[in-house]
């Protein structure tokens, strides 16, 4: 039976309106200057049809992202394009890491593929290598899907490693996707992105979106890029016509206009406090994963539900026991802006302290 499975909720679940949401992932920036503006300036259009081929958005984001805008297909977010690809390339067989962003899964066995787990190890620090190549030479899936930087772990794919993986995708007949929606918190994003790899490998299709970084869940944009023709053609036949409405294409084209300023101003911002909300944890006790997203990965030491005494404190973290590969031990934290890290550091620290070894109960 279907699950909600995801952050973020918050705001529409009774009696918890209030918390401060940080089990979603969203730029502690806020919206970039111009896009409200843009959004409302749209609204009379919303009396027509929205081109359902986002031909101006396309344009755009071909500008941003250095590519052919042919090679991009917009959707409504990220997660309707990882619903279309299965369908997209008719996926029997797919390969995932355990643990990794969930709708890879069920986008899948939607489809009725068949899910193959790679399970990272918590003694690795759930570092991908080698044994990935390895396991798509030995069971030849036809999908395979790496997020990069992976979600919960925030972990990096090294470029030689994505090379690798990415050769061993054609040997087999595979389809690579790459997700980056993550990648542009990174400080070396332009070092471990995958982009420049299109032109020569067909089989590769890059996701990316505007929830995160531009701090638009609400508005609901993402896109594929792939120099794959037939591909995007199969992403617009295995879906609803006009994906994307008036509103979010304004907001899109809104976003990126000046978004390098942006983006270097969210990096910079993001990897301070990152590090900080790092280190915090690490003196409070907890094991903490070194990634390079805009949240924080880490180890409960104790058996109390960390998310359950927080939420008693005001404040909402992602669990993550429900991520195949991991237990009811790990958590997400999402890096918000200062105040809010320090409200969490806070109610953290009172969580530790407090904590008593008679009964395993907190006191």
């Amino acid at each position: 039976m279907y699950a909600y499975s995801h952050g973020g909720n918050v705001a529409f679940e009774r009696g918890a309106e209030e918390l401060l949401d940080l089990s979603a992932n969203i730029n502690p920036l806020g919206i970039p200057a111009g896009v409200r503006e843009a959004i409302v300036e749209a609204i009379p259009n919303c009396d027509r049809y929205p081109d359902s081929f986002s031909g101006a958005l396309r344009e755009q984001i071909g500008l941003f992202e250095g590519v052919n805008p042919g090679w991009i297909f917009c959707g409504n977010g990220a997660s309707d394009v990882i619903f279309r690809i299965p369908r997209a390339v008719g996926a029997k067989r797919v390969l995932l890491t355990a643990p990794t962003f969930s709708d890879y899964e069920r986008s899948a066995r939607s489809f009725g593929a068949e899910v193959i787990h790679h399970t990272l190890l918590a003694e690795r620090e759930f570092t991908l290598d080698g044994g990935f190549v390895q396991a798509i030479q030995k069971r030849k899936p036809d999908l395979v899907f790496v997020c990069n930087p992976n979600n919960p772990t925030g972990k990096l794919v090294k470029p030689e490693l994505m090379q690798d993986i990415l050769h061993a995708c054609k040997e087999v007949g595979a389809w690579l996707v790459v997700d980056e929606c993550f990648l542009d918190f990174a400080e070396q994003a332009e070092a471990y992105t995958s982009r420049h790899m299109l032109a020569t490998y067909e089989n590769l299709i890059i996701l990316k979106a505007f929830t995160k970084l531009f701090t638009l869940p609400g508005i609901r944009l993402g896109y594929a890029l792939s120099s794959n023709q037939g591909l995007i053609e199969q992403l617009y036949f295995h879906g609803a016509d006009w994906p994307i409405s008036n509103l979010a294409q304004a907001a899109g084209i809104a976003a990126l206009q000046g978004a390098e300023g942006f983006i270097k101003q969210t990096v910079a911002l993001v990897t301070k406090a990152r590090k900080r909300v790092e280190g915090e944890l690490e003196g409070l006790g907890f094991r903490v994963f070194e990634g390079a997203a805009n949240y924080v990965f880490f180890q409960h030491p104790h058996p109390f539900d960390l998310r359950e005494a927080l939420d008693r404190k005001g404040i909402r973290i992602r669990a993550c026991g429900n991520y195949p590969g991991l237990d009811e031990s790990y958590y997400r934290i999402a890096v918000s802006t200062e105040a809010h890290n320090q409200i969490a550091h806070k109610a953290l620290t009172e969580l530790m302290s407090s904590y008593t070894k008679k009964g395993d109960v907190l006191s």
